[in-house]
């Protein structure tokens, strides 16, 4: 009997409590308020300098010229014949210096190396953001093991939450797919040894433009 009347009284208080609403004992939360402090230091040398540190190679170049000698100095240097890039502007770029790319998807995972834009560089991070925005070229940022990336230094955010601002901004909503890129793949499950290009890009090189192409 007293069993029964121990569970007639935890039901009342269930139903009670469903029934009388307790104030919340937490404010919201607040979602303007930094987790971080902003770093004094120059956004392009804080990302540069994190993002070499998680194994990606960095390469600065003041105007379109310089990208370009760089561009083919490193297709050079990793006997790359050519790039798979199905961005128009990229594309643009590629067909006025001659640049061998192709740009059919059929072809894709038979390229060794992909050259893409991105959303936005995280500089506490090191971190390239991508989004789904842009579907044509959501496939290309995995593929290859070698992933080039193109940006300009207008696109460094501070931190995270800085960057999904400002991808709110852009498209009036956050895209429903948004991946960060910190480094080229790598693994180490088997036996601990670690393992470069396991699940994408074993190289992952960043062209920093400063100015507009």
């Amino acid at each position: 009997m007293q069993e029964i009347t121990s569970r007639e009284k935890v039901l009342k208080n269930i139903r009670e409590a469903l029934i009388i609403s307790a104030k919340a004992p937490f404010n919201e939360p607040d979602q303007d308020t930094r987790f971080f402090k902003q770093s004094a230091e120059i956004a392009e040398i804080r990302f540069a300098e994190t993002f070499k540190d998680n194994g990606g190679k960095f390469i600065y170049c003041a105007n379109e010229k310089e990208y370009i000698k760089n561009l083919n100095t490193v297709m050079k240097t990793y006997c790359l014949p050519e790039v798979f890039c199905n961005d128009n502007d990229l594309i643009n770029t590629l067909e006025k210096h001659n640049i061998p790319y192709i740009s059919d998807h059929k072809k894709l995972e038979a390229s060794d190396c992909t050259l893409t834009p991105c959303e936005y560089l995280i500089a506490r991070t090191g971190t390239i953001m991508i989004s789904a925005q842009n579907k044509k070229i959501m496939r290309t940022y995995f593929t290859s093991p070698f992933h080039l990336v193109f940006a300009h230094t207008s696109q460094i955010a501070d931190d995270i939450s800085d960057a999904l601002k400002n991808l709110k901004a852009k498209y009036e909503k956050i895209p429903h797919f948004i991946t960060f890129i910190t480094g080229p793949s790598r693994t180490a499950d088997i036996e601990k040894t670690l393992v470069m290009g396991a699940h994408g890009p074993r190289e992952l090189i960043l062209f920093l433009i400063d100015e507009l192409i």
